[in-house]
């Protein structure tokens, strides 16, 4: 038990799986019972690890504030279980729950959900410890009104939404399933006891997928908190507009605007304008719905309030604004009067059909980078031989286990990987000594009956055999994910046998490390396996092909120069360090049909033009042998900036009329706009 109390703190509830598997789900529930009364104490010197049973004046080291998933892992397999085994369980349960210590009895209500009446009594249950956080999880399970309401002084510790650990609280990884049970448990009931945390992702995720008037008024309540809860509201109204409508009527009907729930609070001072401002909000909702959809009110007015009702009728006998449309066009800017994407057909490019150009990939490293690379840490522990004489000096366990098997992914990132295991070995065995299965990877590598075969596979240079063993190891169950390739370590392979390691790595879109310093030995070889990584995992990769020029990479890169903000310098960088493999690629994208791509290419070619490649471009324009193909790409990089313009206008949203809104005035003489030129502030803005 002592070893299991370890064991669990690494959220291993696929451990529960295998004992309830092996053992069954009587034995199983008595495991836990058991580790409820084993704590772990806190040691100032990690390397020292001292266990206990738990009593009533010891609070910290058993994680009472957010219970582990193999603790957790019992509830799933009770709710799966018969009736007469679950009642057995559950009975075992009950029976144990006077022993438990008061911190901890909470979790046997959690566990329970089908007795509340458990997490009811619960609530009034005292601890002479200062620090009750677990009680907040009978807000889960509790039913009763009395014992929800005192429940609400429990706030500190959230227990609706996942966070990691910190400072200041532990982690919780069940705020989703908190919330997720509770809704399906108790339904609207717990809309009330949910609105605190309606501003948070887990909560509101849930919160928004529910058509029901008293579910988007906890929305609106919240809605001013953070950006998120504002896009919930406008994805509700447009899939529930009837309980939108319905909820905003009784919202604006109230003669005291209520209170935000939840935290922050605000100040008093600052209060009337954040309650002026929710109230136009939801009144300019309110005109929104009514407004796109007329017939909303009728269908919803039998649902309301005698208060709500009114509410509705004074905007239905509202009379129409005015319509402003007398401003004299002279005092207009040019583009609000003679817009060039109504006035006249948007220049297109020819239909020409060019053949791809062929030009060789290039390799460019920064001065020293290549060096830089190679006196890394862990690039000098792994290139100090080939993996042939490693193995030799080693064995192939410890070999296997560098480069990426095992169970232990923790191990690997933090000591294998950075060259740090030989150094820290000892100390990690002392302080690891109660998990037989890691003190064992740590001596003496990858712990599995697939060892052999992979070694073997390894020694022969059978590839495809050690792809296989790796994504089909069912020795390693409890690690949460496949660990990533050592590519440090592929390095020192012969270099056919690493890049075909390489290829097969991305087709398989496995993860890997150290691919810095895998490109800057391999060079070019290493291209098609670094565009497979490229398509797979853009983000992680983008930086690496700066070094790289390649046609193939060029419309991806021209892609994210168009549409995404946050990688652009990256991708106007490499099309300026590689224009001659950009316009080789991108000119006979520019004569295709339109399309997405087409305007990434011209985009790209045009940053090209505008940094002083013109001559370049004309050369590439050339190599066609056609005299058409530089006079229409000319013509097209030339525009000016009122030519360009997409070749669709995207929909309005739907917050979009105008007619209700005040209109915008002229600086000059402090007119207001017309109608139509405000339609046309409309069209550029969705041009953005």
């Amino acid at each position: 038990m002592a070893a299991l109390a370890c064991i669990a703190q690494n959220d291993s509830q696929q451990l529960l799986d295998e004992i309830v598997q092996q053992e069954g789900l009587e034995y199983a529930t008595e495991v836990v019972i058991a580790r409820l009364f084993i704590a772990r104490c806190y040691e100032s010197d990690p390397l020292v690890v001292t266990l206990q049973y738990q009593d009533e004046d010891y609070g910290y080291g058993y994680r009472s504030e957010t219970y582990n998933e193999f603790d957790l892992r019992l509830r799933k397999h009770l709710s799966l279980a018969e009736e007469s085994c679950w009642q057995r369980c559950a009975d075992k349960l009950i029976a144990a729950l006077p022993g438990i210590t008061k911190v901890r009895r909470p979790f046997i209500a959690l566990i329970l959900p089908e007795k509340p009446e458990i997490a009811n009594e619960l609530v009034g249950l005292e601890c002479p410890r200062t620090h009750f956080h677990s009680k907040k999880w009978l807000k889960v399970v509790a039913n009763d009104p009395t014992a929800v309401r005192k429940l609400e002084h429990y706030w500190s510790q959230d227990i609706f939404s996942d966070r990691e650990a910190s400072y200041m609280s532990h982690e919780n990884h069940f705020g989703y399933a908190a919330c997720a049970a509770l809704l399906r448990e108790q339904g609207l009931a717990a809309i009330p006891r949910l609105a605190m945390y309606a501003h948070k992702e887990d909560c509101g995720s849930l919160l928004v997928q529910i058509n029901h008037p008293q579910v988007i008024r906890t929305l609106l309540l919240v809605a001013d908190k953070n950006k998120p809860s504002l896009q919930r509201v406008a994805k509700y109204h447009k899939n529930f507009p009837h309980a939108t409508l319905a909820a905003l009527a009784e919202l604006l009907a109230l003669t005291e605007p209520p209170a935000r729930p939840g935290y922050p609070i605000i100040e008093d001072k600052k209060l009337p304008a954040q309650q002026k401002a929710r109230d136009e909000y939801w009144r300019t909702l309110l005109q929104t719905l009514m407004a796109s959809q007329p017939q909303l009110a009728e269908e919803v007015m039998q649902w309301l309030s005698t208060q709500a009702r009114a509410v509705l009728n004074s905007y239905l006998s509202a009379p129409p604004k005015p319509v402003i449309d007398s401003t004299d066009n002279s005092n207009l800017p040019e583009i609000l009067v003679s817009l060039p994407w109504r006035s006249k057909k948007k220049m297109t490019a020819p239909r020409l059909d060019l053949a791809p150009l062929e030009l060789t990939p290039q390799v460019y490293w920064q001065p020293g980078e290549q060096e830089r690379l190679a006196a890394t840490e862990s690039a000098r522990y792994f290139s100090t031989e080939s993996l042939a004489q490693r193995m030799e000096q080693k064995s192939g366990r410890v070999v296997l286990q560098e480069l990426g098997f095992g169970d232990d992914v923790w191990l690997f990132l933090n000591y294998i990987l950075p060259g740090k295991l030989d150094a820290a070995r000892n100390s990690l065995i002392v302080q690891w000594h109660y998990y037989q299965g890691r003190v064992e990877e740590i001596l003496n590598g990858w712990n599995s009956p697939e060892a052999q075969l992979a070694e073997q596979a390894l020694r022969s240079g059978h590839i495809e055999a050690l792809i296989n063993i790796w994504e089909n190891d069912n020795y390693s169950r409890y690690r949460p994910e496949k660990s990533v390739w050592n590519l440090y370590l592929l390095a020192q392979l012969p270099r056919e046998m690493a890049l075909t390691f390489w290829l097969r790595i991305n087709e398989k879109k496995h993860l890997f490390a150290g691919e810095d310093y895998f490109l800057s030995i391999l060079g070019l070889d290493a291209l098609p396996g670094l565009l497979l990584a490229f398509s797979h995992r853009p983000k992680e990769t983008f930086p690496l092909i700066l070094n790289f020029g390649a046609t193939e990479l060029a419309l991806p890169v021209a892609r994210v120069w168009r549409r995404f903000a946050a990688q652009r310098d990256l991708a106007r960088q490499w099309i300026l360090q590689w224009p001659e493999h950009t316009a080789s690629a991108l000119i006979p994208l520019v004569f295709t049909k339109p399309s997405d791509n087409s305007e990434a290419a011209l985009l790209a070619l045009r940053l090209l033009y505008e940094q002083g490649h013109g001559e370049l471009l004309q050369t590439v324009a050339n190599r066609w042998q056609r005299t058409d193909v530089w006079s229409a790409l000319e013509q097209l990089l030339k525009q000016g900036p009122m030519d360009i313009y997409p070749a669709r206008i995207p929909k309005a949203p739907d917050f979009w009329h105008p007619a209700m809104w005040s209109r915008p005035r002229l600086i000059t003489n402090n007119q207001p706009v017309t109608g139509d030129a405000l339609e046309i502030i409309g069209e550029m803005l969705r041009f953005t």
